[in-house]
């Protein structure tokens, strides 16, 4: 009888043991197929900083068209001021910048923070919020101090009247040849961040943050 008992005992230990592994290898699995990847074309974002940029964080300055000869000799300008409809913020490096839709004329990495394509935005369920600035010492290098930021720092965008908090879960490098690899869970909503890595010039650096939080403003 007390052989009996051990042996249950036994079977059932085997028994929970064998459905613990089932349960990790199928999780273990999902999160594979879930891993996948997407390629974007970096192109429009390029690999150098123009020489000599002056710009002002929330407008620049442009000349206007000339409506005859004698007018071209002047020195009136007209200001600009950018249509941002949302701001990043990453508190690690004391980042708070806008962006600019991603149709507009000014969406462009030689002049503010770039929304690249094929982008979606924050409040797309499952999207990718894909961002892209230069690095380095130029007035317009807003990512110059990304390479300040880990795994586990968050990033936090204002967007459509709504805060997304989203924590930073991978980084990684990717050749410099006008287009990047986007590692990312496609059952998750996530912002990716891409600029040229630090002391580096062959490659770029991607970071990518998982949103985390959501909060009505």
């Amino acid at each position: 009888m007390e052989k009996k008992k051990k042996r249950i005992i036994i079977i059932i230990c085997y028994s929970i043991a064998i459905i613990g592994i089932g349960v990790l290898s199928f999780n273990y699995i999902k999160e594979k197929i879930n891993l996948t990847f997407e390629t974007v074309n970096l192109q429009m974002y390029g690999n150098t900083v123009p020489k000599n940029v002056k710009k002002e964080p929330q407008e620049i300055k442009e000349e206007p068209k000339q409506e005859s000869e004698a007018n071209n000799n002047n020195n009136n300008y007209q200001k600009i001021t950018y249509d941002y409809i949302g701001y990043i913020d990453i508190p690690k490096i004391n980042l708070v910048q806008g962006f600019v839709s991603i149709d507009s004329k000014y969406n462009d990495a030689d002049k503010n923070i770039q929304i690249i394509r094929p982008s979606d935005y924050p409040d797309v369920d499952k999207g990718n919020f894909i961002l892209a600035a230069h690095s380095g010492s130029a007035s317009i290098s807003y990512f110059k101090k990304l390479y300040l930021v880990n795994v586990g720092d968050y990033v936090h965008i204002n967007y459509n009247n709504a805060r997304y908090d989203y924590r930073i879960v991978k980084i990684y490098n990717v050749p410099k040849n006008g287009q990047a690899v986007i590692y990312r869970d496609r059952e998750k909503t996530v912002i990716t961040l891409i600029t040229c890595t630090k002391n580096d010039n062959s490659s770029q650096t991607i970071y990518i943050g998982e949103l985390e939080h959501k909060q009505d403003l």
